[in-house]
């Protein structure tokens, strides 16, 4: 019964992996896309075209890669619990 439980943690470890993992392209497309649409919200009150758009997609791109280096950190931090374990 011990070696079915040890399976059955490292399957939900597993799935908790992939699930990060296969959340990383959204996170790297959505956020410059974001910070697009919100420059080009502020280039219609402020001015400034093409600039803002511009500036706020390089800083939606900036954010996105900071959340994928979070992602990695954590997945890092958990792969690594089941080695120092055994």
């Amino acid at each position: 019964m011990r070696s079915e439980e040890k399976k059955k943690a490292e399957f939900y470890k597993l799935a908790k992996i992939w699930g990060l993992l296969s959340f990383v392209p959204v996170v790297l497309a959505a956020s410059p896309v974001a910070g697009y649409f919100f420059g080009v919200y502020l280039e219609g009150k402020i001015g400034f075209a093409p600039y803002l758009s511009l500036v706020f997609m390089g800083i939606g791109f900036y954010a996105g890669v900071m959340e994928i280096i979070k992602i990695l950190r954590i997945i890092h931090k958990d792969d690594g619990d089941s080695h120092s374990a055994t």
